[in-house]
């Protein structure tokens, strides 16, 4: 299951990067977390260019995870939910010890990170509790799950998982947490929506115009995802394209929530990566986050919420006709029922000598980028126009244009 979630949800891969960065940058935590996983300092950046993006990407990654854990700690909701947690250090350091910490992330990285952070949690005096939970955050009843027997107001967190997800992923997610904040109270504080500004201004004031231009092409190769792109939606800057406005506003109208900007410069610390810079790319760092932001997005009391849906359960059927394979689908395809999604199409296809394949969607709800990795799997192994898809409700459709995916399937 672990590999069949894997393919679907690639960008788990990118779940310990935080955690190599704020090891390079002295935090001591993710270096015991780092040793745990068998990591080696030495062998994560070799190369010249690699070397000079690794400083940037140290400090753009200890800036905003040291900013936000000090702004976190300031403010008064005593349960913090962070949302793709990945291998973040957060719970074991002294700044949120008494605050209630809830780690939520996708299976395959909840499966690996709970018992890391167990063991290392048991050695430390922690007086509130830290727990790690699966969920996608798409889908409100994981959601909702993950949160139970929690006692509100809540302050939902999250760094970088804005920036994984496809337009439609986003929305779902902001209305999701309308619905959690309205029911528990508190707020949602996220640095994602200026992700480009800050990430990309950062390797400026660290390596310089002339530096960061030498390392452009390793940081766009690093910062791209196969098949699905990510990123691109209403509430996110994409890496490059920071002159680009945000086209939040009429996403948060949409699903009801408003926003305020908190200047990140207020809550930023002494960095640990300081020693790593000299005084000008420090005062550079200071400079720069003194006008970047970070989003409090809170409920919007005036917004009339409509009826909220019940998401459907999942299933799936299959068939085959000769070399031809029909499958059935009911429900939702996320990240939590994509690898059952994957596992059916292969058991069959490894039983017989499959030509084309038929998905019909009639009964199909929702589909996210992990349901569609599914799909690229089924044409790269079928053949080019060969994987159809029919009765896709305006939802579903919708999805496969933003994606481009409309081009790649034949949709009936």
């Amino acid at each position: 299951m672990d590999e069949l979630r894997a393919r679907t949800n690639p960008s788990f891969n990118s779940a310990k990067s935080a955690l190599v960065y704020l090891m390079g940058a002295g935090d001591e935590n993710a270096a015991l977390m780092a040793k745990e996983l068998n990591i080696e300092p030495e062998k994560v950046f070799q190369g010249e260019q690699q070397e000079a993006l690794g400083l940037g990407m140290m400090t753009a990654v200890d800036a905003y995870c040291e900013t936000m854990t000090q702004l976190l700690a300031a403010l008064p909701e005593q349960t913090i939910v962070d949302l793709g947690c990945g291998f973040t250090p957060r719970a074991l350091g002294p700044e949120l010890a008494g605050k209630h910490y809830i780690g939520c992330d996708l299976p395959i990285v909840i499966d690996d990170v709970k018992p890391l952070m167990e063991k290392l949690l048991a050695g430390k005096n922690r007086p509130a509790p830290a727990e790690f939970k699966a969920a996608d955050f798409t889908n409100y009843t994981s959601l909702r799950a993950a949160l139970d027997g929690v006692k509100g107001p809540l302050c939902l967190t999250s760094e970088g998982t804005l920036t994984y997800l496809t337009q439609s992923e986003v929305r779902q997610l902001c209305a999701n947490v309308r619905r959690v904040l309205v029911e528990f109270g508190g707020r949602w504080v996220t640095p994602d929506p200026e992700s480009g500004d800050r990430t990309v201004g950062t390797l400026v004031a660290v390596l310089g115009e002339e530096g960061f231009k030498n390392v452009i092409s390793v940081f766009v190769t690093l910062s791209s995802q196969a098949d699905v792109v990510v990123g691109d939606n209403d509430m996110t800057l994409r890496y490059g394209h920071q002159e680009d406005p945000p086209k939040a506003d009429a996403l948060l109208k949409e699903v009801g929530l408003k926003v305020k900007k908190i200047t990140m410069g207020d809550y930023m610390p002494e960095l640990k990566v300081f020693t790593k810079l000299n005084e000008q790319q420090r005062e550079a760092m200071k400079k720069l986050y003194a006008n970047l932001v970070l989003w409090e997005l809170t409920p919007d009391p005036d917004w009339t919420e409509p009826e909220a849906k019940t998401d459907g359960e999942f299933g799936i059927d299959t068939a085959v006709n000769g070399t031809e394979l029909t499958v059935t689908l009911r429900g939702r395809v996320d990240s939590l029922t994509a690898p059952e999604f994957l596992a059916a199409f292969e058991k069959v296809a490894g039983e017989n000598a499959l030509t084309a394949a038929t998905v019909d969607m009639s009964n199909l709800e929702y589909i996210s980028s992990a349901g569609l990795r599914v799909l690229l799997i089924m044409t790269k192994r079928l053949g080019t126009g060969r994987v159809i898809v029919t009765g896709a409700n305006e939802l579903v459709r919708s999805i496969f244009e933003q994606t481009g995916y409309d081009d790649i399937l034949r949709i009936r």
